[in-house]
């Protein structure tokens, strides 16, 4: 059942811009739970497929581009690469640090309130950048933000999102770039995590939960995106920061 529960905060925080990570870690806490972050990172797995599922028009397209040497497809792809690059350092060489955070639920409830800041600036911001417009520069800043991100209270779709807004694409391409930019990240932390998993009922249970749980986030952050109404996810991050200052 508390594994059915976390996939179901795991589904739908990965999408939300509330950050998954600090909601994993209030939840555990909150609940008296111990924190498996196997299981966080196991979980990942269902919210790739979620991402895989809404967007297979655009992965079909880089697939096919790649295969027929389409240049527009190549030039993506390779920025997806490149954009992934900032995250995968740091999760590499600073994993341990990142751990060391997650024992302090008052250092992430400064985090939520600075995702909660930043959610609340994005709604100002839109360009006219299609992804075939973005340079490498462009797709290396919003990298850089997926990188920050892997702090728990930051969120990485919130943040990658505004990463993108910054550089000046369009609301639009900024979530399609944001969630294709979650693809490799998602599917690699979730395959490292597979050689520690015992897998029980349980923990297919919140699998489950977070890919039903994660196709409604998705479909929810892709409207409030284009629509730019983020500034009810800044207001709503108050109460999980609070609640962060008084667990221990």
């Amino acid at each position: 059942m508390k594994e059915f529960l976390l996939g179901i905060v795991q589904g739908l925080t990965e999408f939300l811009p509330v950050s998954s990570s600090g909601h994993l870690s209030l939840f555990s806490k909150f609940f008296g739970l111990s924190q498996n972050l196997s299981l966080f990172a196991f979980l990942h797995l269902a919210t790739f497929l979620v991402v895989l599922i809404l967007l297979w028009e655009d992965v079909w397209s880089i697939i096919t581009g790649l295969i027929k040497l389409d240049t527009t497809m190549w030039s993506l792809a390779l920025k997806i690469i490149v954009a992934s690059i900032p995250a995968g350092l740091v999760g590499v060489f600073f994993e341990k640090k990142i751990e060391e955070v997650l024992s302090s639920q008052a250092l992430i409830g400064v985090f939520f309130l600075v995702t909660a800041a930043a959610l609340w600036l994005s709604d100002s911001l839109a360009g006219k950048k299609s992804l075939s417009d973005i340079s490498y520069l462009d797709a290396l800043i919003v990298g850089v933000f997926q990188a920050i991100a892997i702090l728990p209270g930051i969120s990485r779709s919130g943040f990658t999102l505004i990463g993108a807004l910054l550089v000046g694409m369009n609301r639009t391409d900024a979530f399609r770039f944001s969630f294709l930019l979650s693809l490799p990240v998602t599917l690699a932390a979730g395959i490292f995590e597979l050689k520690d998993i015992a897998f029980s009922a349980g923990v297919l249970a919140g699998f489950g939960g977070s890919f039903v749980a994660g196709l409604v986030a998705l479909i929810v952050v892709r409207q409030l995106t284009i629509s730019a109404h983020l500034k009810f996810f800044s207001m709503y991050l108050i109460i999980p920061a609070l609640l962060s200052f008084f667990v221990r």
